[in-house]
């Protein structure tokens, strides 16, 4: 089976004049192992997750034997059961109650009998539970963080795919557990294998060739050999040099001259020896200076950091002062007319923000829709039963006043969603800060509750990453034929629980890094002030006072 590229281009969600791929053209061949390498935001992850169908191309088209993955904007389900993705640390991706639980959803999108599903679990287990640890009633999380990951990558070796792709599979790994991932992918009998890693040492003796990556782009393609032969195209990507190659030029500076392209300790050290014994009636010269053509360490990116976006580059006094102007004005409106004005007013405080933000939103925005459908038609519900009859009916009144209320909830909430994403955890906490210090004089509790709100809001676009992310490997597990960022109702569970898992762990490092460094509302709150107010700050909260006032005007 083949994977074919065709001028794939990937735009950055934020920013579309940004390429994350430029004009990616390959073909991989069944049974090959190609590595993708390249620095951290080249592309590797997104290349890969574009293989998988999880991430549609922007332009471009990608086939499997000639067949196209996607038809319209949706995956072909049939080509999508024959790839398997592996994302960094996969152990995050458990959810289930039991073992059998965590194979039979890996294995439920491709429809076996009870039979083959057993055999390709005892399989599994026999190729990654040497000492039978993974009894099927016990729970994942029982298991250590070794065991777990172990578990995760026999999830996915159980569905046979035929490619199978993988993301930093050696991240956080001891040596001999990645000894036994490299014992399987030598031993696996189908299918071929691409991984993005930063681990050269590791897995170029493996690899039959290597896509290296820079900005979005490839310039690179060929096997290990020849890239090590041009260690100058590595350096000028950002790559670390594999240790092949660092012992060659080392041994250069002593005139000592072996090849570039000897993998492993096993072809380098004959070479070696050969190499010394020719020297062995000539004194070794002093170490050399490095030589002028040896390659040069990648420089600072060329490119100039992008502009701030403007509400980020606002003090965060005015910030929570137009926060709060918003907020009550639209909790003093008694008409749709005021909401009208209020969502007017979001509308223009939002001008500016990238369109990924603006995106993000409504993974906020349409739950709570959902909600205010619900709580419409249950508020409007009445049934009668006059002489023994029963009667169904609807109260539009009860119904629109409802609508109401929760519509003013809602435009609240997307206030507090824009406050969270136009300003950094940071300028939150000293912005509350400023405003709440003058309680203090009344003794009233102000450092919790400065700690806890701004707490409350670095939360918010926290779980939007972090649900972004576990949608991805949903939809990687479930194979599901959906457009990208949807998720099915059956898909839930296996999403929320490692999501709270990953929520509450973020919140556990947060307060053992504040209690070691012995942060409490108290110093938050008396720590030394970086603020600085500008003359647009003062426009934008005038801005702010004269829409309050009109919507008191026609509350």
């Amino acid at each position: 089976m083949s994977l074919t590229l065709n001028r794939i281009g990937v735009q950055a969600p934020d920013d579309s004049s940004r390429h994350l791929l430029k004009e990616i053209s390959l073909e991989l061949s069944d049974g090959s192992v190609t590595l993708i390498i390249g620095h951290t935001g080249s592309g590797k992850s997104t290349l890969l997750q574009i293989l998988a169908g999880i991430l549609e191309p922007h332009s471009g088209s990608i086939a499997i034997d000639q067949q196209p993955l996607w038809d319209k904007r949706k995956v072909n389900q049939a080509h999508l059961l024959r790839l398997g993705l592996t994302f960094q640390f996969p152990e995050q991706q458990l959810f289930a109650r039991s073992i059998r639980q965590e194979f039979a959803y890996s294995l439920r999108p491709y429809k076996l009998v009870a039979s083959e599903c057993d055999r390709r679990i005892r399989e599994a287990c026999e190729e990654h539970d040497p000492r039978g640890i993974f009894a099927m009633e016990r729970s994942p999380f029982a298991l250590s963080g070794g065991e777990q990951r172990r578990l995760a990558l026999a999830t996915t070796f159980a569905t046979a795919p035929d490619w199978l792709l993988m993301d930093e599979p050696t991240a956080g790994l001891e040596a001999a557990a990645v000894r036994e991932l490299l014992r399987l992918i030598r031993e696996r009998s189908r299918g071929g294998f691409v991984i993005a890693t930063h681990d050269l040492d590791t897995f170029l003796p493996l690899a039959d060739r290597v896509l290296v990556l820079d900005r979005g782009a490839l310039v690179f393609d060929g096997t290990p050999e020849a890239l090590c032969r041009a260690p100058e195209l590595l350096a000028h990507a950002g790559v670390g040099l594999p240790s092949c190659v660092e012992a060659e030029l080392a041994l250069a500076r002593y005139g000592i001259a072996i090849a570039p392209d000897l993998l492993t300790p096993e072809l380098a050290a004959p070479a070696m020896l050969k190499a010394l014994r020719e020297r062995r009636s000539a004194e070794v010269p002093a170490p050399q200076a490095a030589a002028p053509d040896a390659p040069p360490a990648r420089e600072a990116s060329a490119a100039a950091p992008p502009p701030q976006a403007a509400w980020l580059r606002v003090d965060p006094r005015a910030k929570w002062l137009l926060y709060l102007l918003l907020v009550i004005g639209t909790m003093q409106q008694m008409a749709w007319s005021g909401l009208a004005a209020s969502a007017l007013l979001l509308g223009l405080v939002s001008l500016g923000l990238p369109r990924s933000v603006l995106r993000s939103s409504w993974k906020i925005a349409v739950p709570f829709l959902i909600f205010m459908a619900l709580s419409i038609w249950l508020a409007g519900m009445n049934w009668t039963s006059p002489e023994g009859s029963f009667q169904l009916g609807y109260s539009l009144e009860r119904g629109w006043s409802t609508a109401f209320t929760v519509t003013r909830l809602f435009l609240i909430l997307m206030d507090g969603y824009w406050l969270a994403v136009t300003t950094p955890y940071g300028q939150l906490v000293a912005g509350l800060n400023w405003a709440l210090k003058y309680l203090r004089k009344v003794k009233l509790p102000v450092e919790s509750f400065s700690l806890a709100v701004s707490m409350m809001f670095r939360f918010i676009p926290m779980i939007l990453r972090e649900w972004t992310r576990f949608s991805a490997i949903v939809r990687a597990r479930g194979k599901a034929a959906i457009r990208p960022g949807a998720v099915r109702s059956r898909d839930i569970p296996a999403l929320v629980v490692p999501l709270l898992l990953a929520m509450f762990h973020k919140a556990e490092q947060l307060t053992v890094a504040m209690d070691m460094k012995k942060i409490d509302g108290k110093q938050l709150l008396l720590k030394k002030s970086t603020l600085e107010w500008q003359s647009r700050d003062s426009y934008i909260v005038a801005a702010g006072v004269v829409g309050f006032a009109l919507l008191l005007v026609i509350r």
